[in-house]
């Protein structure tokens, strides 16, 4: 099959989860399908086109007023769907907005069928946000499919759609399913580490500033990542006292080097994960966890097995579960290997083939309509 993947930033440079799952899909999907990737051309100094690892990326213009960024998308991603040499089978958009709804309208257009593959739970959290509320139900509902990450996403979203959109929750309901992240798998065996590791975009929603203020005084901890809230990050530090080292935007090998060193991980969320990929990460390489109950992670973590759970914005809780990491090495190890254990099933070969399967399924039908 075609698969055309819409989103709208794309490696290489400071992204966030869902653009590294995306590249990643791209790659493993390249395996065995034709892959186009569309996305923004941002920073303007990216190729228009580019070929790499087997599938191919086309950047479109990107502007900087806000209001006419969106017509433009919606407009440059329909024409350049219809300038490929090869029309797709189906378009896979990652998040709701703007490639969901482009991907939709542009779909409906050209007669592609397209899949909108939900990331965050801002997308959903309808209450919280007036735009989504009016919007992200209308694209579900003219989507050929909808993607979640994991089971806890999918009730949320059931929930929240049976509360603010009940007209359309049958309809959606009827084409969702669930496809996690994808995970490669580091060999063991794993020695234990040292210090705490976080890891992501330095941005409000990830609540680094909990994770600083909860580390001062308690044991060195790496910020693996890069974003607005940096200089205010490393001013809290200095004011707490705490040990950070600002590691700046991490590759796929540093990272995998963050991970195998830490004593443990933390993941200090506030809002806006999906099935967070820096936790399944940090699993993967058997850390003891600690994470806060964002609708992902409760797929995930089950407190006291395979890692802790303490609430959001709470530093004195989260001081004292990494203190209860740091202080029991049996403890940790065996969280650790739990973690290990959990995480196994989102190995790429067994996720890559469910993607395929639904995709298949979507596509099917659409011929069929």
């Amino acid at each position: 099959m075609h698969v055309a993947i819409l989103i709208g930033r794309f490696p290489p440079g400071v992204v966030g989860g869902a653009e590294i799952q995306a590249e990643a899909w791209a790659r493993r999907l390249a395996g065995r399908h034709r892959v186009t990737v569309i996305t923004r051309r941002d920073p303007p100094t990216q190729p228009a086109r580019e070929s790499r690892e087997g599938f191919e990326v086309v950047r479109l213009p990107m502007s900087r007023v806000p209001l006419w960024r969106t017509v433009a998308d919606l407009t440059g991603i329909e024409r350049a769907l219809r300038a490929l040499p090869a029309r797709p089978d189906v378009l896979l958009c990652f998040q709701t907005f703007v490639s969901g709804l482009a991907g939709v309208r542009a779909g409906r257009a050209l007669g592609i069928p397209a899949v909108v593959w939900i990331r965050g739970e801002e997308e959903y959290r309808l209450g919280r946000s007036r735009v989504h509320r009016m919007l992200s139900p209308r694209v579900w509902a003219a989507a050929r499919g909808v993607l979640v990450q994991s089971d806890q996403n999918r009730l949320v979203l059931l929930r929240e759609l049976e509360r603010y959109a009940p007209a359309v929750m049958p309809r959606v309901r009827d084409k969702l399913d669930v496809v996690p992240n994808g995970l490669d798998l580091p060999g063991g065996p794993f020695a234990p580490g040292s210090g705490v590791l976080g890891a992501g975009r330095l941005i409000d929603d990830k609540a680094f500033d909990v994770l600083v203020r909860a580390t001062a005084g308690v044991a060195p901890l790496t910020l693996a990542g890069d974003g607005p809230e940096r200089a205010a990050l490393e001013a809290l530090a200095r004011e707490t006292g705490a040990d950070v080292t600002f590691t700046g935007f991490a590759g796929r090998a540093e990272l995998a080097e963050r991970y195998r060193d830490a004593g443990c991980f933390v993941l200090a969320s506030r809002r806006g994960e999906g099935l967070p990929n820096v936790l399944l990460e940090a699993m993967a390489w058997a850390r003891p966890v600690i994470a806060t109950p964002c609708a992902g992670s409760l797929d995930l973590v089950v407190d006291g097995v395979n890692g802790l759970l303490v609430p959001a914005d709470d530093p004195a809780a989260m001081r004292a579960a990494i203190l209860r990491v740091r202080g029991d090495a049996a403890f940790a190890s065996r969280l650790g290997a739990e973690a290990r254990r959990t995480v196994e099933r989102f190995a790429w070969d067994t996720v890559t083939a469910r993607l395929e399967a639904v995709l298949a399924r979507w596509i099917s039908q659409a011929g069929a309509a």
